[in-house]
């Protein structure tokens, strides 16, 4: 795949010399297949397929000679790279962040359209780097636009990400060609819940003793969250009608603002915490409690591109206001003000719709039957995934205290230099992908036993095993039942996942736990 900006910017692909055109003004996504997809990027004069506007914002299918024009100016189509014949292939896998990818990878480093992995009928795999951070293999950085072969036991890392595509490549194990993700976890898990009972109480001297308890010390995160996006430098802030704050919200698929909560839902998500004290303390991942800090770059523009809509509008009430004499009362800088207020930046934050917990063997429909929370501290540090939250109450229920159902954080493996490759099993207790595995019963975590499989370093260490939404935040505990790290991300179709180190959740905790 191979996406083309297209723009007055000199910094896009295809640049338009016309002051009519917009500085990203539409975008050209070339597939695999050869289909080519237009985009209009909500340009101020228009995108035009033979002579009629297409819709902003709204992906369409074009045919290499079709008559283009952004604006004014028509699309050469030497400028679009021809697709190399793809028949002498067996397999193409596009690689990056857009869901059109067959290697979709998540991270803020990471290209839509990243790199394409092909396989030729020899079963030769070629790695092609079309990426703005770049690509590397075995740490040596791939020229943009290079084809170079791999094997499966090449290191790859895009945009600093490291990207596993060993199963991609012929000689791998066909087990994975036969049982899909989903089924791949259920078998992981299932396997991992026996090895975990075969274990349990011959090692554990650190509450909680039990399984049954471990389960019940890990709760399943439900959140809903608004950004909150703000005027910095408002002059009219002092005047009642003027907007300088918007709320944004919706769904996956569509995102919409205005000035107040009630007209729009808030984004929702779940995740994972567990209890380290009797009095209602939690812990979890930075992300799980304060979401909005984690925005994807595309995300972002989104926001402002949509904030930036709402602000025109509320200049061209003001400048038709100021015409007619209303702000004549202000002073005689009106306008000037009026450009301070187009102008000024915008700050992004974001705050809870809701936030709660829903404990272990409790069945959750609506908000009503979460255990509602807040956040006391979070790392304020992305390479310190970690956050503490505390029950409203606060106290953590009796039956949980009376069953030892609280991780000792006390006990826990602060010195990551202990950690042994390879040559120790731990544990992972979750809720992968949420409320989806309890099938409308009770909620129950999933425990998957796992090793780590790279040095850990001074914020996070890597374990081999697949992971979905839902288990950031899971705690991460020894053969001991000592934690010893929580889980924050995982590299998507791949077996590579990191944990945050426990020591900087003890940390956060000893600073800002409950003193009675």
């Amino acid at each position: 795949m191979r996406l083309l900006k297209i723009g007055r910017d000199p910094s896009c692909d295809i640049v338009l010399h016309s002051m009519r055109a917009s500085a990203l003004h539409a975008e050209i996504t070339v597939l695999n297949n050869g289909d080519i997809i237009l985009e209009d990027k909500d340009s101020k004069n228009g995108t035009y397929i033979m002579n009629s506007p297409i819709k902003p914002n709204t992906p369409v299918n074009i045919k290499r000679g079709d008559t283009i024009r952004f604006a004014d100016v028509e699309l050469l189509w030497d400028q679009v790279p021809t697709p190399e014949d793809n028949n002498k292939y067996k397999a193409i896998y596009g690689i990056g962040t857009n869901f059109r990818n067959e290697i979709q990878v998540s991270g803020n480093t990471i290209s839509r359209f990243h790199a394409t992995l092909k396989i030729d009928k020899k079963g030769n795999a070629i790695l092609q780097d079309h990426s703005k951070n770049g690509t590397t293999v075995n740490g040596r950085r791939i020229n943009f636009g290079q084809s170079i072969k791999i094997t499966k036991k090449d290191a790859v890392v895009c945009g600093g990400i490291p990207v596993n595509l060993s199963s991609y490549i012929p000689g791998y194990s066909p087990i994975y060609k036969i049982i899909g993700v989903a089924a791949t976890i259920i078998v992981l898990l299932g396997l991992a819940y026996g090895s975990w009972l075969a274990i349990d109480g011959k090692y554990s001297t650190v509450s909680p003793i039990t399984t049954e308890a471990i389960e019940e010390a890990t709760v399943c995160v439900f959140g809903g969250y608004y950004y909150e996006v703000t005027i910095k430098d408002d002059p009219f802030k002092d005047i009642d009608g003027i907007v300088s704050q918007w709320y944004v919200g919706g769904n996956n698929d569509v995102i919409m603002a205005s000035t107040t909560t009630k007209d729009i839902p808030p984004f929702e998500y779940s995740g994972t915490a567990f209890f380290i004290s009797e009095n209602g303390e939690l812990g979890t991942n930075r992300h799980i409690a304060v979401p909005w800090e984690y925005r994807k770059k595309e995300e972002e523009e989104g926001i402002r591109h949509l904030i930036e809509k709402e602000r025109i509008k509320i200049v061209n009430d003001l400048e038709r206001s100021i015409a007619s004499g209303i702000f004549k009362n202000l002073s005689n800088d009106a306008i000037a003000l009026l450009k301070r207020y187009a102008v000024s930046e915008i700050e992004i934050s974001g705050k809870h719709a809701y936030f709660g917990i829903g404990l272990s063997g409790s069945k959750v429909s609506n908000i009503e039957d979460l255990q509602h929370c807040q956040v006391i501290a979070e790392s304020g540090d992305p390479k310190k995934d970690v956050a503490l939250i505390r029950l409203n109450t606060p106290k953590t229920p009796d039956y949980l205290i009376k069953n030892g159902a609280i991780f000792d954080i006390e006990k826990a493996r602060v010195d990551e230099n202990s950690l042994k490759i390879q040559q120790e099993q731990f544990s992972i207790i979750g809720y992968p992908l949420g409320l989806l595995l309890s099938d409308g019963k009770s909620l129950k975590p999933s425990i998957l036993n796992t090793t780590i499989s790279k040095t850990p370093d001074e914020n996070s260490f890597q374990v081999q095993t697949i992971s979905v939404g839902g288990q950031s935040g899971s705690p991460v505990i020894d053969k001991k039942h000592r934690l010893v790290g929580v889980l924050y991300s995982s590299i998507q179709n791949t077996s590579i996942t990191y944990c945050c180190n426990i020591k900087h959740l003890k940390e956060l905790y000893d600073k800002n736990k409950l003193r009675k």
